[in-house]
C-alpha cells in the first residue's frame, strides 16, 4: 500500500472573512470634475459630503467643497444667463440623442453662453444671505456612492454617519436648489452634461430630491482634440416625508452615482484624399464599363429583333 500524503495549501485568513473588502484596483481615485449647486437655505444649516461603499467617513477624504453665502433669487442679468442655459440644456436633451450630436459639439457658437457661469451681483440686497452655494471639486473613489446635500454639518461614526444640526427645529427647510454645474472628470465647456441647468422650487419643508447618476469613462479622439472625460445618465424623483404616511427618509438632496466599468471611445475618422480619388476613378470606370455592357446587350437584341 502506497501512502499518499495530500499538500492543503494555506489559505489567507482574509479569505475567510464574512465581510470580505472591497478589491485594492476598486479604491483608485478619479476626479469628480466640478459641483456648482445653490441651494435655498443659510450655509450653517447644511452640510454636502460623500459616502461609498468603502465606507471611509472621514470628512474631508474626498476634498472639501466651498460654501459661499447667496441670495437664491437672481437679478435681471443673472435670469438672463440662467434662461440661456437652461433653453441650451433643454434643446439639446430634446433635439440631439446620438452621442456625437449631444455629447460632443463641434460648433462652439453656444459655448459664450453656456460656458460662461453666472455674472456676480452688481447690488446686494439689504437683507441677510437667505442661500447658499455649494462649489468646487472632490476626488472620488471608483465605486458606487452617495454624494447628498442635507440638514446639519457631517460627522463620522464608526458605520455610516451622521449629520448634526444646532438649528434642528427653529428654522424653516427649503430644499430648492439650483444645479449650475454637475460633471465628472476634467471639465470641458464643449461637453453638456444632463443636470446643468436643473432647477427645483418646492414650499414643502421636509421635500427630498433624488438624483440617480449612471457614469461611464469616455475617450474622445477627433481631428481636433484628443481627451479622456466622463458622459453620464440620470433619473429622478422627489417626494415629501411624512411618516404618518409611510413615506420615510431625510429631506434633502441626494446623488446616488455608479460608475460602470464599461467604458465608450468617440473616434473621428476621416478618408484620406488619395483614397477618395482611387474610389472616385473605381466609380467611373464602373459606370463606363456598365453602360457598355448595356449598350452591347441592348444592341444585340436590336439586331435580334429587326434580323440584321
Amino acid at each position: 500500500m502506497t501512502l499518499v500524503r495530500r499538500i492543503v495549501g494555506k489559505r489567507n485568513l482574509a479569505d475567510f472573512d464574512a465581510f470580505p473588502k472591497v478589491p485594492e484596483t476598486y479604491t483608485e481615485t478619479t476626479a469628480a470634475g466640478g459641483t456648482d449647486i445653490t441651494v435655498a437655505m443659510p450655509c450653517d444649516m447644511v452640510g454636502a459630503d460623500i459616502i461609498d461603499v468603502t465606507n471611509q467617513n472621514n470628512a474631508y477624504t474626498y476634498g472639501r467643497l466651498n460654501e459661499e453665502p447667496t441670495y437664491f433669487e437672481l437679478t435681471d442679468s443673472q435670469q438672463v444667463q440662467w434662461d440661456a442655459v437652461r433653453d441650451i440644456n433643454n434643446y439639446l436633451r430634446d433635439e440631439h440623442h446620438s452621442l456625437r450630436d449631444f455629447l460632443w459639439r463641434k460648433d462652439t457658437r453656444n459655448q459664450f453662453v453656456y460656458g460662461r457661469p453666472i455674472p456676480p451681483r452688481n447690488i446686494l440686497p439689504d437683507k441677510e444671505p437667505d442661500a447658499c452655494r455649494i462649489h468646487g471639486t472632490l476626488i472620488v473613489n471608483k465605486v458606487a456612492g452617495n454624494f447628498h446635500i442635507t440638514v446639519g454639518k457631517h460627522i463620522p461614526l464608526p458605520i455610516g454617519h451622521a449629520h448634526i444640526s444646532l438649528t434642528a427645529g427653529m428654522t424653516r427647510y427649503n430644499f430648492s436648489h439650483r444645479i449650475e454645474r454637475f460633471s465628472f472628470g476634467e471639465h470641458i465647456p464643449s461637453i453638456i452634461n444632463p443636470l446643468e441647468g436643473e432647477e427645483k422650487i418646492t414650499t414643502a419643508e421636509t421635500h427630498l430630491f433624488q438624483y440617480y447618476v449612471k457614469v461611464i469613462s469616455t475617450d474622445i479622439q477627433t481631428t481636433d482634440i484628443k481627451m479622456h472625460t466622463y458622459q453620464y445618465s440620470t433619473t429622478e424623483k422627489d417626494r415629501i416625508i411624512n411618516h404618518e404616511k409611510d413615506s420615510h427618509g431625510s429631506p434633502g438632496i441626494y446623488f446616488k452615482y455608479d460608475i460602470d466599468a464599461i467604458g465608450v471611445r468617440v473616434v473621428e475618422e476621416y478618408m484620406p484624399f488619395w483614397k477618395f480619388l482611387v474610389r472616385l476613378c473605381g466609380i467611373v470606370g464602373g459606370i463606363y464599363a456598365t453602360s457598355g455592357l448595356i449598350n452591347t446587350i441592348v444592341t444585340g437584341i436590336t439586331d435580334l429583333v429587326t434580323c440584321k
